[in-house]
């Protein structure tokens, strides 16, 4: 009797688990072919018949990501932002590939961007809230900073940087000191942007160093510790030659020169500022070359030292260079 008892229950057993096959192969069946059709009615950009077919779907799916991101990428098309965003939030929190998420983080950036910053706020906060691992976590806090800065809101940005920093690796500390310095500039705190750019100079790290002497060179200007700033200039203007700020590093050098009435060589700096200027900054510049003639005439007991000597700015405006001079 046991036996047969035992026959029954696991044919019954088998049964109900041939069935539940059949049920799940069928349900995988479905949702392959609702995916093929969705994906057929975006590309004949029929959006209304696509949205109806991935809410069906969404109602049974147990991976939601790729139909979250249809949605998004449907109210992206008809540049409904404010759905586009949630939606790619959802894709993102329901992602568990690390490439994808990384390329959805870029999406999601792009669309949140045009929300208001009230509601954009909202969704990123929310998102960040609701992130279940540290790439996530962190994708949507460097989002979250990037919209205070977009708003001018450096304080909040420098706040979620530091939140970051508790969460990143080492290796990646050292670009988020640096937006905390950048932002201190911003806000005018320029000495709290010194003690943060003044450790990571002296690690000499080949890949930040031009940008942070810069930044060290704004800092130290506004503070009117001209010493400083001239040092970071002068490193900038021999070891960067081809920086994007160049005209003015030049024109920085030649005002700190001026300032420590270091004439000659604010004479000289205004000299190589006049080779790589335009022709509406050469006249200014020719200009300030005058009063910087006045002032060493003014600062020494030599006679006008000027009469036997003409800068090379003047031989290239006549076409002759200094070997042609005798």
């Amino acid at each position: 009797m046991r036996v047969i008892l035992l026959v029954l229950i696991v044919t019954v057993f088998c049964i109900n688990l041939y069935a539940q096959n059949e049920k799940n192969m069928s349900n995988i069946n479905d949702f392959k072919y609702n995916l093929k059709l969705i994906k057929f009615y975006i590309e004949k950009y029929e959006y209304e018949n696509a949205l109806e077919y991935i809410d069906k779907t969404l109602e049974e799916a147990i991976k939601k990501d790729s139909l979250y991101y249809f949605k998004a990428f449907i109210y992206e098309e008809l540049e409904d932002w404010l759905q586009a965003s949630e939606f790619f939030a959802k894709a993102i929190l329901h992602s568990s590939e690390e490439k994808v998420i990384d390329e959805l983080l870029t999406d999601f950036e792009i669309a949140i961007i045009h929300v208001s910053p009230l509601s954009a706020f909202d969704i990123v906060s929310a998102a960040v809230s609701n992130a279940q691992n540290t790439q996530k976590h962190v994708g949507f806090l460097n989002i979250l900073a990037r919209l205070y800065e977009n708003n001018q809101l450096y304080g909040e940005a420098n706040d979620v940087y530091r939140t970051i920093l508790i969460e990143t690796k080492e290796s990646e500390s050292y670009k988020l000191q640096i937006k905390i310095a950048t932002n201190n500039i911003f806000q005018k705190d320029y000495e709290e942007a010194l003690d943060i750019l003044e450790p990571l100079i002296t690690l000499n790290d080949s890949l930040y160093i031009e940008k942070l002497l810069f930044l060290n060179y704004i800092a130290n200007i506004s503070l009117e510790y001209y010493d400083n700033a001239k040092s970071s200039l002068i490193r900038l203007y021999l070891d960067f030659p081809e920086h994007t700020n160049r005209e003015e590093i030049i024109a920085g050098l030649a005002d700190i020169f001026k300032h420590q009435e270091q004439y000659l060589m604010s004479w000289y700096m205004l000299n190589e500022l006049f080779k790589i200027s335009d022709e509406a900054r050469r006249f200014k510049i020719q200009n300030d070359v005058e009063r910087i003639k006045e002032m060493i005439c003014e600062s020494n007991t030599i006679e006008d030292q000027f009469r036997y000597f003409i800068p090379i700015l003047e031989f290239e405006e006549q076409g002759l260079y200094p070997d042609d001079i005798e």
